[in-house]
């Protein structure tokens, strides 16, 4: 006779969910969506760690806790805090966590959790030195990523990651270990009591969304607004990271181009949904990347997309984005000439969308089951 769904004793997951928080926007986004897919899927007792310290004006935790009856347990410490590896132990164990996730791998303590499980998203400051804000740094990134990822379970967005992941730190990262991830369908037009909140933007204009990074690639954007139509538009949407000061605004401006630069720091997701229907097409010349979720958001809103040839891309995007060389200037150009032929851009429009509707949350939260259900190392 089978024992009833109910009746089974279930794993006790501990999930770091420190990471929904705007300072980790992207990951924060991810660990969300995955989290709430998860809750249907009903295969474990979930426990989120959060924090006092932590800040989410875009995501809603609290309504997230209620909604998927998760448990919660705090954790106060900071995200990047070394005493984490003290204090981590302890708090599992008196959670009763049978198997650990740390959707950021930096947070994940060497000893303690059960299943200790760590997500690593990209290894942007392994593939070149001026990507990170100092030697320090980096060297004390790869040398605890090191230590982390030979104790621990590594699961990663892409292939391409495994491979660089692999190539970097000497682990093995198997298929069965990526876990591509989804996009959420556009948010409602902005409602009639926040109707003052819809930006005011140009009529016609090309998008990118991301922070202000190097290994972003923005400079080929302002040196390709000079190849815009006259009446096109650059907007960039992203904060500022103080590690690396913008030289986007100097730059157009020693080019002439400032007047058709618009910068947005902070939108709302009403906003953003906004700007993606509006932008004539989304451009993403990234160097190098984990994933490269701001593709199927523009995909997922219809927009046509522009995007470096870059193996990642090539992977998320598939034949649904027209992929140039990141750093080839004249490729770009000429990219954006293909793209005012209606033909051209319905098809990318067409294929787009149908990418961003195979890409589910659904199918991340899936993987993750199986990913967390392996035996451990």
């Amino acid at each position: 006779m089978s024992v009833p769904q109910s009746q089974l004793v279930r794993p006790r997951l501990g999930v770091d969910a420190r990471v929904i928080d705007d300072r980790y926007h992207g990951i924060g986004r991810c660990t969300y969506e995955v989290l709430r897919e998860l809750a249907k899927l009903d295969r474990f007792d979930v426990v989120l760690f959060t924090s006092r310290l932590q800040r989410s004006t875009r995501l809603d935790l609290a309504s997230l806790i209620s909604e998927c009856g998760f448990s919660t347990a705090s954790f106060d410490l900071p995200m990047t805090a070394i005493s984490q590896q003290y204090f981590w132990p302890r708090a599992l164990r008196r959670a009763r966590i049978d198997i650990s996730l740390f959707p950021y791998h930096l947070s994940a303590p060497l000893i303690g959790g059960g299943q200790r499980n760590v997500i690593v998203h990209d290894c942007i400051f392994e593939e070149d030195a001026r990507y990170a804000p100092d030697r320090k740094t980096r060297d004390l990134y790869r040398l605890l990523t090191r230590a982390i990822v030979h104790r621990a379970n590594v699961l990663t967005p892409s292939a391409a990651s495994a491979a660089q992941i692999t190539k970097h730190y000497r682990v093995k990262v198997g298929a069965e270990a990526v876990l591509p991830w989804g996009v959420t369908a556009a948010a409602p037009e902005l409602s009639a009591e926040t109707a003052s909140a819809r930006l005011v933007l140009p009529q016609r204009y090309y998008l990118h969304v991301g922070a202000h990074r190097p290994h972003k690639n923005v400079d080929l954007l302002i040196r390709a607004i000079a190849e815009f139509e006259p009446d096109e538009h650059l907007v960039l949407v992203g904060a500022e990271d103080e590690r690396w000061p913008s030289a986007a605004v100097a730059l157009a401006r020693t080019l002439g181009v400032a007047d058709r630069l618009v910068r947005l720091d902070s939108v709302t997701e009403a906003q953003l949904a906004q700007l993606y229907t509006g932008a004539t097409a989304f451009l993403y010349p990234s160097l190098v990347e984990g994933f490269g979720l701001p593709l199927l958001e523009a995909m997922a809103a219809g927009v046509p997309v522009i995007a470096s040839d870059i193996p990642v891309f090539r992977e998320v995007a598939g034949d649904a984005a027209l992929l140039v060389p990141p750093r080839n200037l004249p490729a770009w150009t000429h990219a954006l000439k293909e793209l005012r032929d209606a033909t051209v851009r319905q098809e990318f429009i067409a294929k787009g969308y149908r990418r961003a509707q195979q890409a589910t949350w659904q199918r991340a939260a899936s993987r993750l089951v199986d990913a967390l259900t392996v035996p451990s190392k």
